[in-house]
């Protein structure tokens, strides 16, 4: 075992997916396209890497499906198969969960959990979910981890209370006069004072042992539930340390979080943060023309990504790959994902389109700020 090796596991069960529909209709948030190239997942892979892991496992609540398309082999962020290391990906997780297969019983419900941790050979290992998405040093927390004498380390950001009160999802810190965590609660249970919170971003840190044996005592004890979210049920018996990350993060809860973070982006100042930092975020390569821009077409304060046609105007929002925009389309505030293709004299604005949308020709959809006009993934809509 090489000294101070890191594991991951991620747990991509989150329970806020059903506030994300149509667009985790088929599959995790983690899999969520953004940022026009990019999908949520690229961020942890990427902190993994980093962070010199050769080895992380995956649990998924549903179909796997989007994840292993983006993934592969893992190769993108050395994470390809080695002797002890690879990608492991565990899917159909709420199955599981529900089925009254003897297999899946109490005395098994961890078992690939624990049979990964085992074989990983590593000495730490970080237990994380998919929604919430940033640049994070997992080798300094590691060494922050090794310097305390805490059990489990936390990983948190001081956010401002609008972010977190009534996000019922998300836990707050509560520190006591040394600063150890005493406890972690649900923000809906909070009584807020200040202008910030301490909220988890839930990812924890720990000796693989210790995972271990908080994987059995839940067995013995006949809990079951997510590993992310049994660390956090038992962090309450374990001295809790928490290390602060200060960069930017996006928390995918919502329809209308995941349209405010992509449109975040269109600010430089925040996409430099994001992307032009210390820790490049890596995803899979796909060679393409460049995105075609017509002569009557008029963008302006938008992203676009590569493939795409262009010949109407396009204002405040985002165009991933292959995106056919007509002539006299109008699109404003709205994200288009891969594929879709915008009819002539179409107008969309505050629009979120999935992947392989069709607009016909003279569609008008109009929605708000506060009232989002979601398409479902393989969608045609018609005058």
């Amino acid at each position: 075992m090489r000294m101070n090796k890191i594991t991951g596991i991620l747990s991509l069960t989150d329970p806020s997916t059903r506030d994300m529909q149509p667009l985790t209709t088929r599959r995790p948030v983690a899999a969520l396209p953004f940022a026009s190239r990019y999908r949520a997942i690229d961020f942890h892979l990427s902190n993994f890497s980093h962070a010199e892991m050769d080895s992380a496992a995956i649990f998924i609540g549903g179909s796997g499906r989007s994840i292993y398309d983006h993934i592969r082999s893992g190769a993108v962020w050395n994470l390809e198969s080695t002797l002890s290391g690879g990608i492991f990906t565990y899917s159909q997780t709420y199955m599981k969960q529900h089925t009254d297969d003897p297999h899946f019983g109490e005395n098994h419900f961890y078992e690939n959990q624990r049979e990964f941790l085992t074989k990983s050979r590593a000495e730490y290992v970080i237990v994380g979910g998919g929604k919430i998405i940033g640049t994070f040093d997992f080798l300094a927390m590691r060494d922050f981890h090794m310097e305390h004498d805490g059990d489990i380390t936390v990983l948190y950001k001081n956010m401002p209370v609008d972010e977190v009160k009534g996000h019922d999802y998300e836990k707050v810190l509560q520190f006591d006069s040394n600063r150890d965590v005493l406890e972690m609660r649900p923000s809906s249970d909070c009584d807020f004072t200040g202008e910030t919170a301490p909220m988890s971003l839930n990812f924890y840190m720990m000796n693989v042992s210790k995972l271990i044996e908080i994987i059995d005592r839940a067995t013995k004890e006949g809990i079951r539930m997510d590993i992310d979210r049994l660390v956090a049920y038992y962090s309450k018996f374990y001295q809790v340390d928490a290390y602060e990350h200060t960069g930017p993060i996006v928390n995918f809860d919502s329809i209308k979080s995941y349209y405010e973070a992509n449109m975040s982006l269109l600010n430089k100042d925040f996409y430099d943060a994001v992307f032009h930092g210390e820790r490049k975020i890596i995803t899979k390569v796909k060679n393409e023309a460049p995105t075609y821009y017509c002569s009557d077409a008029k963008v302006k304060r938008s992203l676009l990504a590569t493939g795409s046609y262009i010949s109407g105007t396009i204002e405040n929002s985002l165009i991933f790959r292959k995106v056919n925009v007509g002539k006299d389309a109008e699109i404003r505030d709205s994200i288009i994902m891969q594929g879709s293709k915008i009819g002539e004299g179409a107008i969309l604005e505050y629009c979120i389109l999935d992947k392989n949308v069709t607009i016909e020709p003279g569609v008008v959809l109009k929605g708000s700020k506060d009232n989002l006009i979601v398409i479902e993934k393989n969608k045609t809509v018609t005058a």
